[in-house]
């Protein structure tokens, strides 16, 4: 039977049905020429620039208007209105694959569809954030939205296909139970242009990779990848890990943390000039929600991440199997852990990792400083002067006390649950692609 990804037209909507059976009417999708890494590229970028664009008051009067008026000239709206940010707030992040401007570049596309999706929570107190990953075959129930009906077991990269922006933050608040006011989307088009605004990001692989796939070519080490090599690195699926997609969300995830660690550890959010050339990039780039595009949105949103530690910063893959046979090639979640990772997230209560559960692509970095590579050298000094800075702001925000901040959940103050099956990271601790054999 066809995979939605081949069989998927925007113009003419899905028709499902539960279980294996699922149907799609449509013209054909382009499989071999996708760009999927890319999505993975486009949202990690609006994540970690969505921080620098936020910083909006470090900016002149006029540079923040015409930030903010790029913006809204793009914002599209989500519904449900937009929630304060003196408490706990969610952002969806969305890289879509298609772009009426990206021309035949990447193939050609007939369907738009949200193959990554990263779900931003920041805690009430506004001392942690966890970003949730979302694989781009999870299959998962879709409720009724673009004037469609509710359609079950379906993979969540067809929700943007149903209804735009608007229908993947309703499918991703029905899968989670979160409430997600806010939302951002990149495409194609401004993968590279963003990769090369912030001077290239630093990333690692455990060994040698050389993808004719994707014509990526890195020796074992560090590297600062930027533009089509950025690109590559994130849309690499045959060279790292075990081939599979889910590799791929590792990569991201090495690839956001390092990217975070570089935009706090090397002035970028107190640099006006280095800031509003990364905001004026985004601005051309990311489409906001008009509940987000709002300049004092920006503002407030800014104030509640910019104190945030990288240790505190966890990146997490929503867990799921792809071992189901009534679903093959697809992601099913595991309820029970899932449920126990949302709900964790939804009251704030601190979790913790099992060690070593860095997903399937990826590695803890050796802890020796001797990788060979003088970017190497550079890149942990970045990351020990950010780790510095969050602790010493971490130090100041607990001096503030309660009236600093909205008081968090009693349970953000218990011993942190053990969240055994669930992989990923902080943006401190430092990963490596895993070269596959």
């Amino acid at each position: 039977m066809p995979e939605f990804d081949d069989v998927l037209d925007a113009r003419r909507r899905p028709t499902v049905v539960s279980g294996p059976g699922y149907r799609v009417s449509g013209a054909r999708h382009n499989r071999g020429r996708r760009d999927l890494g890319v999505t993975r590229l486009v949202t990690g970028i609006g994540i970690a620039v969505a921080v620098a664009v936020t910083s909006a008051t470090s900016l002149s009067a006029y540079a923040a208007y015409d930030v903010g008026h790029g913006f809204q000239q793009r914002a599209v709206d989500v519904g449900g209105g937009a929630a304060s940010t003196d408490g706990a707030f969610n952002v969806l992040a969305i890289g879509a694959d298609n772009d009426p401007d990206q021309g035949t570049a990447y193939g050609d596309r007939g369907a738009t569809l949200n193959d990554s999706n990263v779900l931003l929570h920041v805690s009430a107190d506004h001392t942690s954030a966890v970003a949730v990953s979302f694989p781009r075959d999870l299959v998962v129930d879709q409720p009724a939205c673009g004037g469609e009906p509710a359609v079950t077991d379906a993979p969540i990269n067809l929700a943007y296909g149903r209804g735009g922006m608007d229908c993947v933050v309703k499918t991703v608040e029905h899968v989670t139970g979160m409430d997600i006011p806010y939302a951002a989307q990149v495409s194609f088009q401004g993968v590279i242009r963003m990769s090369d605004a912030v001077g290239g990001v630093p990333v690692c692989v455990t060994d040698a990779v050389d993808d004719p796939y994707t014509g990526l070519q890195l020796s074992a080490g560090e590297h600062t990848v930027s533009g089509k090599t950025a690109l590559a690195f994130l849309r690499d699926r045959h060279g790292v890990g075990d081939g599979s997609d889910l590799s791929r969300i590792s990569s991201l995830q090495q690839f956001l943390s390092s990217l975070l660690r570089k935009v706090k550890g090397d002035g970028t959010l107190s640099n006006p000039t280095k800031l509003y050339g990364l905001a004026k990039s985004a601005s051309k780039n990311v489409t906001l929600s008009t509940s987000l595009a709002k300049p004092s949105t920006m503002v407030d949103m800014a104030g509640a991440f910019e104190g945030i530690g990288l240790g505190d910063i966890t990146f997490v893959q929503y867990p799921g199997s792809v071992d189901d046979p009534a679903f093959p090639g697809k992601v099913v979640p595991d309820q029970t852990t899932a449920d126990r990772l949302m709900r964790a997230v939804r009251t704030d209560r601190p979790f913790r990792l099992d060690a070593g559960a860095t997903g399937r692509g990826a590695t803890d970095a050796a802890a020796d400083a001797g990788s060979g590579s003088g970017s190497g050298s550079g890149a942990d000094q970045t990351a020990d002067a950010a780790g510095a800075d969050d602790a010493s702001r971490a130090s100041r925000q607990d001096a503030a006390g309660a009236a600093a901040a909205p008081k968090a959940d009693p349970t953000a103050t218990a011993k942190p649950q053990e969240m055994s099956g669930v992989t990923g990271q902080t943006a401190k601790q430092k990963t490596c692609a895993v070269a596959a054999e």
